[in-house]
């Protein structure tokens, strides 16, 4: 099955040029998608533009009406949708897959509501009889570049949804390796009759699509989630170009001798293995008192069991295969790295799992005792490892957090809330959780790198993602 781009409202696949689209689950091809170059980015781009000014005029009522209709025809293909996640991407369907596409129908709702309940503001100025006031207006056209990790609700409620509530056009490059349920998925827009060229999905992430997409001199605004290094050479094409990004984490959890162990164990065990440890919020490191270290890896290797992978279309499979083989290599070569500097995995296997299907298939590991120049700890692993960084004296904890130079999500575990909160407002992230872990996330409140780290800048959320993706605009009346 041929798996088209949507352009212009219209279905679209590119003559002499194919790709596979194979099961990180099975190693099977389930169909083949078209990828694009700078013409389809320009058709796209063209479209969009010439939209832009129609969804501008669109009352928020308007726009917050077609955001309910997108939410009800994603519910509607919600299996369908949930099972090419399964084996396009490779989580679970019943545990995992179903979730995201909920959540990205919920997104379109809670957008739909957001932008209704935004507010214009009337600055005071010093001359009399001067009136001013600022309101808020869309950018324009919105390029969206978004990750395999969660292939819809990523674009969902980070861009998507607040965009098309904010009132820009949008051109989507989805992955390429999640490409075909990026297409199932236009069919919602397509039902709820969103006008054509206001949204357009160009398959294509190759560095010839997404350049012709961000130089474009019709681009206005950039969204983008993924790896740091990506993101860097984004924005060097894109110059002035208004930009959201959101880069890698390396999200460390600290779990101090006062905290209560088994909600730590949960938290660490859901922020690690949570979609095979392919979140950029999850739990990377655990940097653990020595005191109750023993205790704490004791505690999460008894909950180990619940952890069984397998086929993601089997109901009793809790964790899938990681997506990609570049995932399966870093893995690898991170733990192996710890080891050879004195770590020592304390869970019953680790790496490749024997007799599956693909090589995909990674075992959940804990590697206890890792040292502080790992690479476990300095870099992002992005797959289902739980490193424990020991330390003895808590004024080793900020450097040891230091060591890596991500400041996106981090989690502190203290029954002395006093200290979590003054340990939290010091530790440089974007958000920070206090007896939750690190991937602890909800689309109200804002995520984003902090200022001076390699995990991007911007605000995206709930209206955060909205204000991102909007421009306020000031006008003044002169009375006199």
């Amino acid at each position: 099955m041929i798996y088209p781009m949507y352009i212009d409202g219209e279905w679209y696949t590119k003559e002499g040029s194919s790709r596979d689209v194979v099961s990180p689950a099975t190693g099977e091809v389930i169909g083949t998608v078209t990828p694009a170059g700078f013409e389809e980015v320009d058709r796209a781009l063209k479209a969009a533009d010439r939209e832009k000014g129609n969804l501008e005029k669109m009352t928020v009522f308007e726009r917050s009406e077609m955001l309910f209709r997108i939410a009800d025809a994603i519910d509607a293909h919600k299996e369908e949708l949930a099972k090419m996640i399964a084996m396009e991407m490779g989580k679970p369907y019943h545990t995992e897959a179903l979730g995201e596409v909920g959540g990205s129908a919920l997104a379109f709702r809670d957008a739909a509501e957001q932008i209704k309940w935004m507010s214009s503001e009337i600055p005071s100025v010093r001359e009399k009889n001067v009136h001013v006031y600022a309101y808020r207006k869309p950018v324009g056209v919105f390029t969206i570049i978004t990750p395999f990790n969660f292939p819809l609700c990523t674009a969902s409620c980070y861009y998507l949804a607040p965009g098309l509530a904010a009132g820009n056009t949008i051109l989507w490059l989805p992955p390429m390796s999640c490409s075909a349920v990026a297409s199932l998925f236009m069919k919602c827009f397509e039902e709820a009759k969103v006008p054509k060229g206001m949204i357009n999905m160009v398959i294509g992430t190759s560095q010839e699509a997404k350049t012709a997409a961000v130089v474009h001199p019709l681009t206005a605004g950039i969204g983008f989630t993924g790896s740091t290094k990506t993101g860097n050479d984004i924005m060097e094409k894109a110059k002035a170009k208004k930009s959201l990004m959101e880069l890698g984490g390396n999200g460390p959890v600290v779990v101090l001798k006062d905290a209560d162990l088994e909600k730590a164990a949960e938290g660490i065990l859901a922020g690690s293995f949570g979609n095979a440890g392919q979140i950029c919020t999850s739990t990377e490191r655990v940097l653990v008192d020595d005191s109750v270290a023993d205790e704490l890896v004791k505690i999460i290797l008894s909950k180990m069991d619940r952890y069984v992978v397998g086929n993601p279309m089997d109901e009793k499979t809790t964790m899938g295969p990681v997506h990609n083989r570049s995932t399966v290599d870093t893995v690898m070569e991170h733990v192996q790295d710890a080891i050879e500097k004195g770590a020592k995995v304390v869970s019953e296997h680790w790496g490749k799992v024997e007799g599956a299907p693909t090589e995909h298939y990674l075992y959940p590991t804990v590697i206890d005792h890792v040292s502080k120049d790992a690479l476990l700890n300095i870099e992002e692993t992005f797959g289902p490892v739980v490193p424990l960084v020991r330390f003895k004296e808590e004024s080793e904890i900020m450097d040891l957090i230091a060591m890596s130079p991500y400041g996106l999500a981090a989690g502190v575990y203290t029954e002395d809330l006093k200290k979590g909160m003054q340990m939290a407002e010091e530790m440089r992230f974007g958000y920070v959780n206090i007896n939750s872990g690190s991937s602890y996330w909800d689309w109200t409140f804002p995520a984003g790198g902090a200022g001076g780290s390699q995990s991007g800048y911007g605000r995206s959320g709930g209206k955060w993602s909205i204000l991102e993706m909007s421009e306020e605009r000031c006008v003044s009346v002169n009375l006199n």
